[in-house]
C-alpha cells in the first residue's frame, strides 16, 4: 500500500511539473524514433530525425518528419503524443516512411504526403488527426515530388511546391484542391547563388568549391500580402545548414532573395537550423521549426529544434537562434520565445 501511494504521489508532482513548466530548450525533447538508414554501419544504433513540418490544426499542433512511422500532437508545444501510423501502401517499393512530408490543411481537413519522384503516392486526409484516424484522398498522386510542400492561400487555391537537388531549383504548381490534379505545369522557382551567397556554399566551413550546394525543403508562409518561399541549403551534414527565404507578391512568384538566412545556428550544442517550416501558435505568433545535426553516432544523426520567427516593419522575415540550446519560454506564456537568460 505504501508503495501504491509513493507511485502516485510520484505521477502526480510529475504532472504538477509538467502543467507549471514554462520553458523548453533545443533540441526539443520528443521520443526520436531509431532510424535505420542502408548501407551504414551504424544501422539502427542511433536516433534520428529531420525535415519537420508542424501545422497548427483547430488549435493542435501537429508535427510530422522523416521515418518516424508516425507523427506527434501537441497542445502547448511542451508536451508531445505519439501516434504511430504507417503511411505507406503495400504498392510503395521505397524504404523511406514519410521522408521529408507534406503537410497542408484545407478547409477543415489535413492532408499528408511522403517524398517520391513516382506516380504512386498516397495522399492522406484527416479531420480527426489527434484520434489517428486517416483515409486515401488520392489513391495514387500523378505527379510526384521530393520534398514537397502544401499551401492554402487565402482565397482556398492549393498550391504544392517541390525540389531537392544541387543541379535543379524548386519548383511550385497549382492543384485543383477537389480532384488534387495539376492546374497547367510546374513553374521554375528559384536556384541557389552560391557565387553571391556565401552561407549557401558547400561545406562545414562553405569552402567547398568542388561540388555545388544542394537546395530542398519548400516551404511558403503568407504574411502582410506577401509569399515567403523557404529553404535549406548547402547540406544537412553541416553546421552551417540553414534556411533561406525569398519573397514574392504571389504564390508562384517571381520572388526575391532576402540575402541573409533565414535561421542559421552555426555554433552550440544543437547546430544547424535548416529545412523546416514555419506555423503560428495559438496567440498568432510565428515560429520555425527545423533540422539539428548532432552527428556523433552518424552523420544523418539529426534531431529537432523550435526557434521563434518574426517579421520587422520591411516585412523583412527573421528568426533567433542564439542561445537556442537553452532555455526559451512557451507560446503559452508572457514573454513567449525569449531567452530566458
Amino acid at each position: 500500500m505504501r508503495f501504491f501511494f509513493v507511485l502516485l504521489l510520484l505521477a502526480l508532482s510529475s504532472r504538477f511539473a509538467s502543467a507549471q513548466q514554462q520553458t523548453y530548450c533545443n533540441p526539443i525533447n520528443l521520443d526520436y524514433g531509431y532510424t535505420p538508414i542502408p548501407n551504414f554501419s551504424e544501422w539502427g544504433r542511433h536516433r534520428a530525425t529531420a525535415d519537420p513540418v508542424i501545422v497548427n490544426y483547430q488549435g493542435t499542433y501537429l508535427l510530422f518528419s522523416t521515418n518516424q512511422w508516425g507523427y506527434w500532437t501537441s497542445d502547448d508545444m511542451l508536451n508531445w503524443d505519439f501516434h504511430s501510423k504507417r503511411f505507406l501502401q503495400p504498392w510503395n517499393k521505397v524504404y523511406d516512411e514519410l521522408c521529408a512530408p507534406a503537410v497542408g490543411i484545407v478547409g477543415d481537413t489535413v492532408l499528408v504526403m511522403g517524398s517520391t519522384y513516382e506516380k504512386d503516392f498516397t495522399i492522406w486526409m484527416s479531420t480527426h488527426p489527434k484520434a489517428n484516424e486517416w483515409k486515401p484522398l488520392v489513391e495514387k498522386f500523378e505527379i510526384g515530388g521530393w520534398d514537397p510542400d502544401f499551401f492554402t492561400d487565402d482565397d482556398g487555391r492549393l498550391y504544392m511546391y517541390n525540389g531537392s537537388s544541387n543541379r535543379y531549383p524548386l519548383y511550385g504548381i497549382e492543384l485543383n484542391r477537389k480532384t488534387m490534379a495539376p492546374i497547367g505545369t510546374r513553374k521554375e522557382l528559384y536556384l541557389l547563388e552560391p557565387d553571391k551567397y556565401g552561407w549557401q556554399r558547400f561545406g562545414e566551413h562553405m569552402d567547398n568549391t568542388f561540388l555545388d550546394p544542394f537546395m530542398e525543403g519548400a516551404h511558403v508562409t503568407k504574411h502582410n500580402g506577401k509569399y515567403y518561399l523557404q529553404y535549406g541549403a548547402p547540406g544537412t551534414e553541416f553546421s552551417g545548414y540553414a534556411d533561406g527565404v525569398v519573397v514574392g507578391s504571389t504564390p508562384l512568384g517571381p520572388f526575391t532573395p532576402q540575402s541573409d538566412p533565414l535561421s542559421i545556428k552555426l555554433g552550440g550544442f544543437a547546430r544547424g537550423a535548416g529545412h523546416g517550416s514555419t506555423f503560428q501558435d495559438n496567440q498568432g505568433r510565428y515560429w520555425h521549426i527545423s533540422t539539428i545535426m548532432i552527428s556523433v553516432k552518424n552523420t544523418f544523426e539529426r534531431r529537432l529544434g523550435i526557434w521563434p520567427v518574426g517579421f520587422d516593419k520591411e516585412d523583412v522575415m527573421w528568426s533567433s537562434t542564439a542561445f537556442g540550446d537553452y532555455p526559451h519560454y512557451l507560446p503559452n506564456t508572457e514573454k513567449a520565445g525569449k531567452f530566458t537568460g
